[in-house]
């Protein structure tokens, strides 16, 4: 069997072939905690986040989410935890409670990694 056929068949089983693709959910930003990337904006409008000490535009260096699945169907999950989420029916297997089920987003200054880092909550 082909690993294409086998990918397919897996999806059929988890019914991603019902579900309409959304952007927000299945090809924005990742759910979880993750080093790097884009940060959320999702509960204010995006704003810039510069270093205090010289205004030099700041970098995202941490996100740490609430919830690790919490997308339409969870297409952001790989492949190899499919069958640990099918079994505990867990969005949350860090336990991790950022203020109101939200995220942390950590924000360095790429200037000077010595400069006062920056955070905001979604």
């Amino acid at each position: 069997m082909r690993q294409e056929d086998a990918e397919a068949r897996k999806a059929e089983r988890r019914g991603l072939d019902d579900e309409p693709v959304t952007y927000h959910h299945d090809l924005s930003i990742p759910q979880g905690c993750h080093v790097g990337g884009f940060p959320s904006w999702h509960t204010t409008d995006p704003h810039s986040m510069t270093c205090e000490a010289c205004a030099a535009p700041m970098v995202l260096v941490l996100t740490l989410d609430s919830s690790k699945w919490s997308g339409a169907h969870g297409s952001w999950m790989p492949n190899e935890e499919w069958s640990i989420a099918e079994r505990l029916r867990d969005r949350c297997p860090t336990q991790l409670t950022i203020g109101r089920d939200g995220l942390l987003n950590t924000f360095a200054c790429p200037a000077e990694p010595g400069h006062p880092h920056r955070w905001g909550l979604q």
